[in-house]
Order: C-alpha cells, then structure tokens, then sequence
C-alpha cells in the first residue's frame, strides 16, 4: 500500500523498463484508449502469514486485473485517466477474496519552458491481507479482508528550464487513508497526512544535478482510542544529494539527512536523526542491469508502538537473454523497529521471474517469491512462499 513519490525513482523505472514491444490503443480521436489485462494462478503456502504449522492456510489463487487508461498526448504535454479493477480468488479459502478498485488521472503541462505542473489524483478502494499490516500475527481474528479507502492528491510545480543551471520544484501532497473496520482498535488507524516541500537542483554537468530538499508533513489521526495518546504529529526533513539520469552505464539518485519526527502528545516518544533515500541503476552489459535500492527513515506504525524506524536495502537483477526473453532476480533485507514497544522485526524477500513476450499482444511471467519475517515478538514469525503464472494481454 505505501507508494514512493520520488521523480528520480520514475527516471529510474524508465531506464530499466523491458524493450519488449509498447501497449498499443484504440484511436478515439483526442483520446487513445490502451486497454490490458493481466490475469495469473498460482499456490500460496501461508495465505495469512502465520507462525504455526496448525494456522496455516495453502491455497491455490486466481487473479484477474482489467486496467484501461484513456491517453492524450498533446505536443509536450500529456492528460490521462484511468480505471483498474482487481479480483483475487482462494480457491480454498474464500474468506480471503477480495475486489479492488482504482481510479486515477494525472496531468503534465509545460506552460512555457521556464514553467511545468504536474498533477495526479488517485482513488483507490484496497485492502489488506489478513496477517498483514495491522493484523499481523492475528490474521485469524479477521473475517474478510483488511479493507480501506485511500485519497491522494499530488501537485508539483517545476520553474526553470531543463537546460538551465538551476531550477525548484514546488510539492503539494495529500493522502486521506479510511479503514472499513469500525471498532475503537482499528479505527486509530484512520489517518491525513498533509506535506509540502522544495527541491533545489544545481546542475554541476550535463548529466548531473545537486539537489536540496526539504519537506514538512501534517498527520491528523481521526480517532484516538480511550486512555491512549494521540499520534498526531509533525514531520520535517532535509535532505541533500545528486541524481544523474544518463552517464554511460550508471544512472541513479543519492540523498541523506536528517528527519524530525515531533508528536502532539506529551506522552510520545519524538524522533530525530538520519534518515536516505538511494536508487542505483548500473548496466554493465548492453542485456544486463543492476538496480540498488536502499533507505532508512521513519514511518507510520500500523499498530504497535508510536512509529517505525524502518531500514531496508533491495537488489535486482535483469537480464534480457533473448530479445522476447528475460529473467528478474532479486533480494530485499530490512529491520522494523517499533519505537515505544520494544517490537523489532527482520525482513527478507527474494523474488525470482522468467518473463516471455510469446506475441507482440501476450507476455507471461512465471514467478517464485519468498517472504520471511523474524520479530522478538514470536507470534510475529512467518514464512511463506508463493508460485505464480501470470499472462498479459494488450492489443
């Protein structure tokens, strides 16, 4: 559910993106129509993240996911709306289906070239696993799905040209996050969160930009459950760093600083110190990629203590063997500490895929994912490994 808004982690996406042929839409005059549909079967050994043997659920699965997104590119600017509807069936556990919804539409406009905006709106109506997030370790206390509604407005506001030395983006965020749950326990979950900030760039060479950001976040919580302390709280970071989006082989973006974290109520525990945000693309054959991802800061508790120190570090590997054949490996480690609870937990996933593009219209991915998560709390521990085929259709 958490989403990254980083400009340089979509240059990143770009850079790494497969050469497999582009989606391809239905002319509607200003409009093109791109319409897909990925659908996948799979096994899921631990459908609820569980520790014991006893409360394990395995379960074949089906998912399908219809997405259609209406296009108007008009010179250097670009209007978008879309609709994705995602239905997931347990064939042996139905309680854990679910249907997902998700509306969205951005804009990008160059008033001129010393003036953008960039503007998106999403609505989502998601959910949770059961034994994750909120309920992790309790997953059989839940009868269906974690369910939620989540708003999200985002605006950027870019003055000076591309090729200037200096230029300033201006960022308005708001996310509303609404959980379908209406006891005092989950409710406390209900949460805003609203965030402006700044980002400097000065290039030092063609390729290359220094940058200095700073961001200050609001987050209102709307319930606060008997006896316990608000976590209503205010944010601050600066951050310094460079991105370079094309040298010869290594494209990518470093920053660190410092994060403040100042809660409301007297009797929670406010948070400062470093915090980094990196991303490393390297190609050092024409068929191979390598991406680094890596960042410590702190975050949301879903439930447990007043917030999470989270640190994590992931590795990928893509290799395009044939022009229609690649492979994806990669691993991902980090540690949740939950300040205020004494909770700490270690994290490890490591995701394996052979993608196929069989026609110009159908791709399929044959994929192994493998999640294992080692808390001081043990009702924490689970293990869990999922095999899928998944199939994608374009036009």
């Amino acid at each position: 559910m958490s989403k990254t808004k980083l400009a340089t982690a979509m240059g990143l996406a770009c850079v790494c993106s497969s050469s497999f042929a582009q989606e391809v839409g239905i002319d509607l005059g200003a409009f093109e129509l791109v319409p897909t549909l990925t659908t996948s079967v799979g096994f899921n050994d631990n459908v609820t993240q569980s520790r014991g043997d006893d409360e394990e659920i395995d379960s074949w699965f089906s998912v399908v996911t219809p997405r259609f997104v209406l296009v108007n590119n008009f010179g250097l600017n670009s209007l978008r709306f879309g609709y994705q509807l995602t239905r997931g069936d347990y064939f042996s556990s139905s309680t854990d289906d679910y249907t997902d919804h998700l509306l969205f539409a951005s804009l990008g406009y160059e008033l001129n070239s010393r003036h953008r905006i960039k503007t998106s709106v999403n609505y989502e109506d998601g959910h949770d696993n059961r034994g994750t997030a909120f309920s992790r370790g309790r997953g059989n206390e839940l009868t269906s799905p974690d369910e939620y509604k989540e708003s999200e407005v985002d605006f950027v506001y870019s003055y000076g040209a591309l090729s200037a030395q200096a230029r300033l983006d201006l960022t308005l965020n708001y996310r509303d996050l609404d959980y379908k749950i209406n006891t005092d326990e989950y409710k406390s979950r209900d949460r805003s969160k609203s965030e402006i900030g700044g980002v400097f760039y000065y290039s030092v060479g063609p390729a290359t930009d220094l940058l200095l950001e700073t961001t200050i976040t609001d987050v209102e919580y709307s319930f606060v459950p008997d006896g316990s302390a608000s976590r209503d709280s205010v944010e601050t970071s600066y951050l310094v760093g460079a991105q370079w989006q094309s040298t010869a082989s290594t494209s990518g973006y470093a920053k660190i600083g410092y994060q403040d974290k100042d809660f409301d109520a007297a009797g929670r525990s406010n948070f400062s110190g470093l915090k980094w945000q990196a991303g490393v693309v390297w190609e050092p054959l024409e068929r191979a990629t390598f991406i680094l991802d890596t960042q410590n800061e702190a975050r949301e508790t879903n439930g447990e203590g007043d917030f999470i120190r989270r640190k994590d570090v992931s590795v990928t590997w893509r290799h395009e063997w044939l022009e229609r054949l690649r492979t994806e490996a990669g691993v991902a480690v980090g540690s949740d500490s939950y300040e205020g609870s004494g909770r700490t937990d270690d994290i490890q996933d490591i995701n394996l895929a052979v993608i196929y593009q069989f026609r110009r219209w159908l791709t399929f991915n044959l994929g192994y994912t493998y999640s294992e998560r080692d808390s001081n709390q043990d009702i924490i521990d689970y293990d869990q490994n999922i095999y899928r085929l998944s199939a994608k259709v374009t036009l």
